[in-house]
């Protein structure tokens, strides 16, 4: 059975809070990347993510030579798009995003914020050789610094 929406139809969508908004974003790893193309038309990219509450900040963990590095570096404004796991609701956090510079030695300061970001690397062993090929991959950190998040829950359809 389809939802349908508008006037007398039940409650329709809502903006989500502040803390909401938060915990969706927190809950979640993938979301959609939009930076700007030169020609002005928006440029998606799928990224995987973290959030820091705290701070207020996406760390987003790419390859010096991906184009949405190349964009942010000509304009920073940003934003990411993230929905729940059951799509009925979204959020999306815009700010100016900075990039850190490329890891280039195994434990550099960018390659431990890098390494703060992956979960479950218990052996040392392991995090070693995972700092290796960050700098191998020449890596950085795409840090979005939220000016603004907004999104909207619609109410899930009745069974």
């Amino acid at each position: 059975m389809s939802q349908e929406y508008g006037p007398g139809a039940g409650p329709g969508p809502r903006s989500l809070t502040d803390e909401e908004l938060s915990r969706l974003l927190g809950q979640q790893r993938f979301g959609a990347l939009a930076t700007n193309k030169s020609s002005g038309h928006p440029h998606l990219s799928t990224v995987l993510y973290t959030w820091d509450p705290g701070q207020r900040v996406v760390r987003i963990s790419t390859i010096d030579d991906r184009l949405k590095v190349r964009q942010l570096h000509k304009d920073p404004l940003s934003a990411l798009y993230v929905t729940s796991d059951d799509f009925w609701s979204y959020a999306v956090a815009e700010g100016e995003a900075e990039l850190s510079p490329v890891t280039i030695e195994p434990g550099d300061e960018v390659g431990m914020e890098l390494l703060a970001m992956q979960a479950g690397l218990a052996d040392p062993a392991d995090e070693t050789a995972f700092l290796r090929q960050l700098v191998a991959d020449r890596r950085l950190v795409i840090r979005i610094r939220v000016s603004r998040l907004y999104g909207t829950a619609l109410p899930a359809p009745s069974a």
